[in-house]
């Protein structure tokens, strides 16, 4: 992985990135006990890392919008390759952990197929896996900026208060 982000920086054809979900942020996030024991809405993160520009970016959605599998994380992949992909880009190096029903599946490579056959510069596609057990990624950094960043805020009612506390 490390050679891979190294030629992202470098080569202005190759762009790296790594793709993770994190874990589930209950609505509302209140201190009191009795919300343990409610049924609560789950607000999902997918945080995509560019190596390039060692920059980590979050789609957002609550559990009654979506799931937290495979379709989804196609959707963010998709969205980040149209919207955010440097132009220059002409092969694309995927890093995940293992997780079957969310990375390593046909649904996404599948829809990398679709990518690389419409996309306009882009020539190849490769994925790569974590080894069980050494799954750290730079989303887990990113992630972990959150998490330290929720501890400031004891009560988190609404989605967007968790959005305004992920852009701090």
């Amino acid at each position: 992985m490390k050679r891979d982000f190294e030629q992202a920086q470098n080569l202005p054809s190759v762009e790296c990135l790594t793709f993770d979900l994190e874990k589930t942020l209950p609505l509302p996030r209140i201190p009191a006990n009795i919300a343990f024991y409610k049924r609560q809405l789950w607000f999902y993160n997918s945080g995509i890392h560019s190596a390039s520009n060692d920059t980590g970016l979050c789609y957002v959605w609550v559990e009654k919008e979506a799931g937290r599998g495979a379709q989804e994380v196609r959707w963010c992949l998709i969205k980040y390759i149209n919207q955010k992909l440097k132009p220059t880009a002409e092969h694309l190096i995927l890093w995940s952990d293992c997780c079957g029903g969310q990375n390593r599946n046909i649904k996404i490579v599948l829809m990398m197929k679709a990518v690389l056959s419409s996309h306009p510069t882009l020539k190849t596609i490769s994925f790569r896996f974590l080894e069980s057990g050494h799954t750290f990624l730079p989303n887990d950094t990113d992630f972990s900026k959150i998490e330290t960043a929720l501890k400031h805020h004891q009560s988190v009612y609404t989605p967007e208060e968790y959005i305004n506390i992920i852009k701090t």
